[in-house]
Formats: structure tokens, sequence, C-alpha cells
């Protein structure tokens, strides 16, 4: 029997974890999954808290509810890996074997590479949406909001769904414009890129969306300190913003897990093959999601695309065959442009692949649709 680990409970972990449930019998496999959580978080809700289009309770299940029939459920935390000898060791002092290990791990957010953001998060008009405590007060931020400089700062890529920064800031100016307060408030969003979006055709439309709801852009702007007694936010370039109310994306990292093993880059993102989402050094290890560096967004719809293509190779390989799936780099990025309107950019590594339309029906399938079906279908390895 084969002994397959999982290294992370996200959707990415769940997703690889029912699909190769339902193609391996208990016979042909143990499954295993290992996080330090109790529960799974539907995050692509997080933008829509702060806007009263989602509750707390629809993005929250107990991990045991989720993971697949058929497989172990370890709540620990991953604390090394050993790729040569096929084993890990967790902080509560296991020493869990392997024959295929994925990784996914996910990403994790690093507020203290933005000096004053830790500090001030949640309070002296700074605040993210990238956190679920954090959408919550950003909510009541919002409601409370007036008039002012009202600034969303993007930390350097990759960070998780680069859309999203996008997609609050348009619906931010629709809900400011709803109150009536719109007229008093001086929108800005940056990013530490050439541009806020890079895809075409895509990055031609939003650009045109800021300049007719007259949203400032600034590009090239690499969040470096917060200062809450000034009320500005500092840039590596030597810029500086004024806010009164400040959002921010922070930075990402991976796991410290990977640091020294080889198989990470700078920021402890994993290295693997981009189309067979396996580690060339050891061929029996399958990295997905968002602790990967494939050059993607990270997103869970890539995290979704990728579960197909990384249980076909991994049964190949147990199979004794060589892994002939490839990975796209497929993603689908909702970007709410408005309250009733949404705009679908579909990409791979290649090129675009849908017009750039808003669409009322966009609208509905990502705020109203697309819960129901990752909790239904998506994490069961149903779609």
């Amino acid at each position: 029997m084969a002994r397959i680990l999982i290294v992370g409970g996200g959707s990415a972990g769940i997703m690889t974890a029912a699909r190769l449930r339902n193609a391996l019998s208990m016979d042909e496999a143990e499954i295993t999954i290992v996080d330090r959580s109790d529960k799974h978080y539907y995050q692509p809700g997080y933008t829509l808290i702060p806007f009263g289009l989602e509750e707390v309770e629809n993005l929250i299940k107990p991990m045991e509810e989720v993971i697949p029939a058929g497989c172990n459920f370890i709540q620990d935390e991953v604390t090394s890996i050993n790729f040569d000898e096929n084993y890990v060791e967790t902080k509560g002092g296991k020493k869990l074997e392997y024959d295929y290990l994925v990784l996914a791990t996910g990403a994790r957010l690093v507020m203290e590479e933005i000096e004053g953001l830790a500090e001030n998060l949640g309070k002296n008009g700074v605040h993210t949406f990238y956190t679920l405590e954090g959408a919550l007060k950003l909510k009541e931020a919002l409601e409370e909001f007036e008039g002012g400089d009202f600034v969303t700062v993007q930390a350097p890529i990759p960070f998780k769904c680069p859309g999203a920064p996008i997609k609050f800031t348009l619906l931010a100016d629709d809900y400011f414009r709803r109150r009536g307060v719109r007229n008093n408030i001086n929108i800005t969003i940056t990013s530490a890129l050439p541009a806020i979006f890079s895809r075409e055709p895509y990055a031609s439309k939003l650009d045109t969306m800021f300049r007719d709801r007259n949203i400032n852009t600034k590009s090239g702007f690499t969040p470096s300190e917060i200062d809450p007694e000034e009320k500005v936010v500092r840039s590596w370039e030597g810029d500086e913003l004024h806010y009164d109310l400040l959002v921010v994306v922070p930075p990402n990292e991976g796991e410290p897990i990977y640091e020294g093993t080889g198989v990470a880059d700078a920021t402890n993102f994993v290295m693997a093959d981009k189309h067979k989402l396996q580690l060339e050094k050891y061929p029996n290890v399958f990295v997905i999601g968002d602790c990967a560096n494939y050059p993607t967004s990270k997103t869970a719809s890539g995290a979704r695309k990728q579960a197909e293509v990384l249980v076909k190779n991994l049964l190949a390989v147990m199979n004794g065959k060589e892994p002939k799936a490839t990975y796209t780099g497929h993603i689908i990025c909702p970007i709410i442009t408005r309250f009733g309107k949404a705009m679908f950019a579909e990409f791979d590594y290649e090129k675009s692949i849908s017009p750039a339309q808003e669409m009322y029906s966009n609208w509905i399938i990502k705020v109203y649709m697309l819960r129901p079906l990752y909790w239904s279908f998506m994490l069961r390895g149903l779609l």
C-alpha cells in the first residue's frame, strides 16, 4: 500500500486529497493530510466581507467536515522535511514517513516586512482584508469613513490573488458613491510593478475604469514603512503617500520549513516544474497551490486546475510511468468592478483567454455561486 502524505489542508491540499481518494481504493493507498489548523477557510470571500456581501459563518468549516472520506487527518505542524529519507517531522514530535509527498503549504503573510504594519494593523487607520479578522475591522472602518485620502497599497508580487486589491478598490469606489460620500474621498491604488495589472486586454480595460471613475494609480511603489503619526506610507523608491484610511496587501512568503533544503527560492516558494508540478531532484514529490513559484496567479482557481494535473502525474509515477499531464498555468480571476458587475480575467502561461467584459452574470457567479460550488464540488474533487 502506497503512503501518500499531503502537507497542508487548504484549498490545494484538500482538492488533491479528494481527487486521489476518488482515484485510489483504500487497499491501494493510505492518504494522510497534515495541517496546523482545525478550521478550513474560504479565503475568496474575504474581499466581500467589508462591503456586507458575505457573512463570516459562510467562510469557515471545521477541518473534519472537509477532509475527504477515507483520508486521515493529523492536526500538527510540519517543522522539517527530509527529502532524501522520505519523512517529515512535526512540532508534536511525530515522524511521518511517505512514499509520495504533496506540498500544499500555501503562502504566509509577512507583516513585519513593512515597518509599522504589524503594530498598527486594525487601528490608526491601517487595515487589511487578507485576514478574516482584518476584513471585519475594515468593514467597520468603511462604514465610518466620511472623507479623506483612501489608499490601497500592494506589496510586491507574488501574493495571493493579485486581482483582489483591484476588485476591492473598485468596490470601495462604488460603495462610497452609494453612500453619497465619494466626492469627499480621494482614492489611490498602488503597485510595485510598472502597471496595476499586467495582462492584456484586462489591463487596458482597468486603466480606463480607473480614469473614468477618478481613481488615482501609482505604479513603481513598493511599500517600506507606515508612519501612523504623519499618516503616510513610504516606499523603497523614496515616495510617500498621505492616507486617512490605508488598506494594505501584505508581503507573502513560503513556509520557513524549506530554508536550507535546496528546493525553494529566496522567499521560500518551492521551485518545481511548472508543467508537471513535480520536483526534478525528488520525483516522488509534487507541489501545488500558493506554496509553488509557478509564474501564474496564486488562486483557488489555479489550485483546482493544478490538482487535476498533479493527480494524473502522481498516479503515473505510482504505476512506473512517465508523468505526461501538463499544467498550462490556467487560472480564472473574477474581478468585481462595481456592485452588480464583474469581469473574468482568464489566462494561462502564454495567452489571455476571455474578453475584458463587465457582466452581471459574472457578478452572480462570483458573489452567489462560487462559494457553494467550492464547498460542495471543488473541495470534493468533482469540479
